[in-house]
């Protein structure tokens, strides 16, 4: 009765002291469970991303050596894409913010012949091409940034073992996901040289200057067009980027061109351009507003915003939504119906709003990438 008593006693100490053992396993397990998995998500969205990267620099190498000029190799071929990875622009000092804008501007015109003048070195004069493979290329320069920036917080996150770095990190994956994905999409609609969305504002200008009769073009502007034309007796202006290569043009010089060049004082002016969808919105919703429709730093939204003031001509604008994928990647159907929605509306509002002998400016913001003139 005692050996059975005391069998029975260490039977319970063992069940109990392997219960706590398991429970403390478990929760040991757990706790590494919960700290490890942000780090091995991010680890394979790195992987996600290194493998895009070679992927969509081979496909830039094989477009631009398929392009290139006699004497180019493929090593100059890869070396270009190399260097244009990490090339860098470095925003001008806001220490003292007078005179900010111009600063901004010529900058960007800075990199954009920088971007261009590599290609050209590789390809030549061909300006449609050059146009394309240096968007490109601007594409995926955005994929390497994006992934040097992950990669650096995920290494302090282990070095320092910062796992909250890691967990917040791990909360914008599915963001930074979508944003890479439409990068990688728009590596490859530049190099077709197909619409995308962006090309939304130029496309509806473009088919506005179709319906216009008498047409003058105006050359002398980088990249841009300006036609003058005749709207059932109203004087219409259009600017848009010059296609059909990948470009946005210079629709600030091209405003100010028809103001101080032409010597027009249009009743309107009015900007096209496509715009971020929220959530519950569908692709290809349309919104009317004021202001400029533009996106960017804000330097040429700002030159036109001063040009409408100094002037006093009021700022209209035709919003089409989209998501920032659809934007950089091939034209859908649903944007392609909009913008002849747009179209139309545009033309009525011109009818409507401007008499017969008055004088409006059309803006078709956008990239203009398979748009031609």
């Amino acid at each position: 009765m005692i050996l059975q008593t005391a069998t029975t006693g260490s039977s319970l100490w063992y069940w109990i002291i392997t219960t706590i053992v398991w429970f403390m396993a478990i929760y040991i397990y757990q706790e590494f469970y919960y700290i490890q998995r942000p780090l091995w998500q991010i680890g394979g969205f790195l992987s996600y991303l290194g493998q895009m990267i070679r992927t969509a620099s081979n496909d830039i190498g094989n477009y631009l050596e398929r392009l290139k000029k006699q004497g180019v190799g493929r090593k100059d071929v890869d070396d270009v894409i190399k260097r244009m990875l990490d090339f860098t622009v470095i925003p001008p000092t806001g220490l003292d913010p007078f005179g900010i804008v111009p600063k901004y501007k010529n900058i960007l015109n800075a990199y954009e012949t920088a971007s261009e003048s590599e290609v050209a070195k590789l390809i030549g004069d061909n300006t449609t091409a050059v146009k394309n493979a240096s968007t490109a290329l601007e594409a995926l320069r955005e994929i390497n940034y994006l992934y040097k920036v992950v990669d650096h917080y995920y290494r302090i996150a282990k070095k320092y073992k910062l796992y909250v770095y890691a967990m917040q990190l791990s909360m914008l994956l599915p963001l930074l996901k979508e944003v890479s994905d439409a990068l990688n999409g728009a590596v490859t609609a530049f190099m077709k040289g197909v619409p995308v969305g962006d090309s939304a504002g130029p496309l509806v200008a473009y088919n506005v200057m179709r319906m216009c009769s008498q047409p003058v073009v105006h050359d002398g502007i980088k990249d841009t067009s300006v036609v003058e034309c005749d709207l059932e007796g109203r004087r219409l202006y259009i600017v848009k980027a010059k296609g059909p290569g990948s470009t946005v043009g210079r629709p600030d010089e091209g405003v100010e061109y028809v103001f101080e060049k032409l010597g027009a004082r249009p009743k309107y002016v009015i900007t096209v351009d496509a715009a971020l969808k929220l959530e519950g919105e569908k692709t290809g919703e349309v919104a009317e507003g004021v202001g400029v429709a533009m996106g960017g730093i804000g330097a040429e939204k700002f030159n036109i915003e001063s040009m409408a003031t100094k002037y006093g001509v009021p700022l209209y604008a035709f919003l089409i939504k989209m998501r920032e994928a659809e934007a950089l990647t091939a034209m859908t159907k649903e944007i392609y119906d909009a913008v002849q929605i747009v179209s139309k509306r545009v033309v009525d509002f011109i009818k409507e709003k401007v008499q017969p002998g008055e004088s409006v400016l059309l803006v078709g913001v956008g990239n203009t990438v398979g748009v031609a003139q």
